[in-house]
Protein backbone atom coordinates (compact mmCIF):
# COMPACT_ATOMS: atom_id res chain seq x y z
CA UNK A 1 0.00 0.00 0.00
CA UNK A 2 1.53 3.48 -1.13
CA UNK A 3 2.49 6.08 1.68
CA UNK A 4 -0.15 8.44 1.91
CA UNK A 5 0.58 12.39 0.79
CA UNK A 6 0.71 14.81 3.80
CA UNK A 7 -2.88 16.31 2.65
CA UNK A 8 -4.39 12.94 3.23
CA UNK A 9 -2.93 12.51 6.76
CA UNK A 10 -3.56 16.48 7.46
CA UNK A 11 -7.08 15.48 6.26
CA UNK A 12 -7.40 12.32 8.70
CA UNK A 13 -6.19 14.07 11.32
CA UNK A 14 -9.04 16.82 11.19
CA UNK A 15 -11.62 14.56 10.65
CA UNK A 16 -10.30 11.99 13.91
CA UNK A 17 -9.94 15.42 15.64
CA UNK A 18 -13.94 16.44 14.69
CA UNK A 19 -15.05 13.09 15.34
CA UNK A 20 -13.58 13.63 18.97
CA UNK A 21 -15.43 16.81 19.08
CA UNK A 22 -19.09 15.46 17.89
CA UNK A 23 -18.53 12.53 21.07
CA UNK A 24 -17.81 15.15 23.08
CA UNK A 25 -20.91 17.26 21.99
CA UNK A 26 -22.90 13.96 22.51
CA UNK A 27 -21.89 13.07 25.45
CA UNK A 28 -22.29 16.78 27.35
CA UNK A 29 -18.62 17.03 27.86
CA UNK A 30 -18.27 20.11 25.81
CA UNK A 31 -20.62 22.71 24.97
CA UNK A 32 -20.67 24.65 22.09
CA UNK A 33 -22.42 27.85 22.27
CA UNK A 34 -23.43 31.35 20.47
CA UNK A 35 -21.21 34.30 20.96
CA UNK A 36 -23.05 37.03 22.84
CA UNK A 37 -23.47 40.44 21.59
CA UNK A 38 -20.72 42.10 24.09
CA UNK A 39 -18.37 39.25 22.28
CA UNK A 40 -19.17 39.48 18.84
CA UNK A 41 -19.01 43.76 19.11
CA UNK A 42 -15.66 42.98 21.04
CA UNK A 43 -13.90 40.90 18.50
CA UNK A 44 -15.62 42.89 15.17
CA UNK A 45 -13.80 46.07 16.57
CA UNK A 46 -10.34 43.95 16.71
CA UNK A 47 -11.18 42.64 13.22
CA UNK A 48 -11.47 45.85 11.91
CA UNK A 49 -8.52 47.61 12.95
CA UNK A 50 -6.36 44.24 11.82
CA UNK A 51 -8.38 45.18 8.38
CA UNK A 52 -7.79 48.82 8.48
CA UNK A 53 -3.88 48.02 8.66
CA UNK A 54 -3.68 45.34 6.43
CA UNK A 55 -2.19 43.36 9.16
CA UNK A 56 -2.67 39.57 10.00
CA UNK A 57 -2.06 37.72 12.94
CA UNK A 58 0.98 35.49 11.83
CA UNK A 59 2.43 32.89 13.45
CA UNK A 60 5.79 32.59 12.24
CA UNK A 61 8.53 34.65 13.08
CA UNK A 62 9.23 37.73 11.56
CA UNK A 63 13.16 37.50 12.58
CA UNK A 64 15.60 36.87 10.01
CA UNK A 65 16.96 33.50 10.70
CA UNK A 66 20.37 33.58 12.78
CA UNK A 67 23.29 33.97 10.20
CA UNK A 68 25.92 31.45 9.32
CA UNK A 69 29.57 32.00 10.68
CA UNK A 70 32.00 32.74 7.87
CA UNK A 71 33.70 29.47 5.98
CA UNK A 72 36.73 28.45 6.79
CA UNK A 73 39.53 29.07 4.45
CA UNK A 74 41.98 26.52 3.48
Amino acid sequence: MPTKTQREREAEQRKAKLDRIREQVDDGSLVIRQMTDAERARFDKKRGKREETGKRRDRRSRTASRPLPPARRS
